[in-house]
């Protein structure tokens, strides 16, 4: 009401040029709304978004921005395809083998193009290459995105599978079952298992997946075709503003966890933040021969095409390459770090 009044007092008084200084002054004024709904709680997996977000990258990109909290990159990837969301964050595995099912959905920006995940084993057990696995407990969460590239490594490296015996349970107990060894190692991403044990004095090594054969696309961007196609301007300004905040992030991780904390109180202690981020995820924003951010090179989709049709047997009409698009991607990348 206070600027509607004032608009027409600027018309009665100087006319158009006032007009233009009030729109110009007004913030809110013809941004556009749009939500993003990520993987899982605030922290590394997510922090170009709340980084770019706390920049302004949005608001200078006309982008209304609400980020919302999620639960699992399969519900995620869910969301997006009920049109319940405008764009999600999700491990490129569970939102193509939604896609793969005849979800309209696509992933529009890879953010880390390899995943951080490995087989994590306490450091005198003796797990050092794939083959030692066989004769070996190893705990994999239920239904989780990492299962695709435990079951290539596995294959490509003539591991027996019959010899490994999998325990299927929930990713919060594997500290203790790794500590207490219950187990002799877990599927999980560094930060998850590692820092935690670390801080407690166990040490512990990795095997990662993408040494061993599975060097696939990780967390990525995606929308619905159609909200993409409706809007392209829309989603083609919040991809450049996210790589932009990516690229900060690189470029200042410790401003960057500052202001992930400050937004969200109850994420990680910032030291583990930034182990995490410095040690473990900085290196997995590209992939090999990656023209930039966001844009993995094709041999590592050729890759992510066949790692995941050997474990979902199909990805649908047109493979790999109908399920993502660059046409969203900005004409100038930042680079890779």
């Amino acid at each position: 009401m206070v600027m509607q009044k004032y608009l027409k007092s600027c018309l009665r008084m100087v006319g158009a040029g006032c007009l233009a200084v009030a729109l110009t002054n007004s913030p809110a004024m013809g941004a556009e709304k749009l939500k993003v709904t990520l993987n899982w709680t605030p922290g590394n997996s997510d922090i170009g978004i709340q980084y770019a977000d706390a920049l302004g990258y949005y608001k200078e990109a006309g982008i209304d921005l609400e980020i919302e909290p999620g639960k699992g990159s399969g519900t995620t990837s869910q969301l997006v395809a009920a049109g319940s969301t405008d764009v999600g964050l999700a491990n490129a595995a569970s939102a193509i083998s939604i896609a793969a099912k005849g979800a309209p959905i696509k992933i529009i920006a890879p953010i880390y193009q390899s995943p951080a995940w490995g087989i994590i084993s306490l450091e005198d057990t003796p797990i050092s290459r794939p083959k030692d696995l066989e004769g070996k407990t190893i705990a994999i969460p239920p239904g989780a995105a990492d299962i695709p590239l435990f079951e290539t490594m596995v294959k490509v490296n003539g591991v027996d599978r019959s010899k490994i015996n999998v325990l299927s349970a929930d990713a919060a107990a594997f500290i203790g079952l790794l500590a207490e060894k219950k187990v002799d190692a877990v599927s999980a991403a560094a930060g998850d298992v590692m820092i935690p044990l670390e801080t407690k004095g166990v040490k512990t090594k990795a095997m990662w997946y993408k040494d061993y054969g599975a060097p696939i696309v990780g967390l990525s961007l995606i929308a619905r075709e159609d909200k993409l196609k409706k809007n392209p301007d829309l989603y083609k300004r919040f991809v450049d503003a996210t790589l932009r905040g990516m690229s900060a992030v690189i470029k200042n991780p410790e401003a960057a966890v500052d202001a992930l904390r400050s937004r969200n109180p109850d994420a990680q202690p910032k030291s583990d933040l930034m182990e995490e981020l410095t040690k473990y995820e900085i290196v997995n924003i590209c992939g090999p021969g990656a023209s930039g951010l966001g844009k993995p090179s094709a041999d590592v989709w050729k890759v992510t095409g066949e790692v995941l049709t050997q474990t979902l047997g199909s990805l649908g009409d047109g493979g790999i390459e109908t399920k993502y698009t660059e046409d969203y991607l900005p004409a100038q990348l930042p680079p890779c770090p």
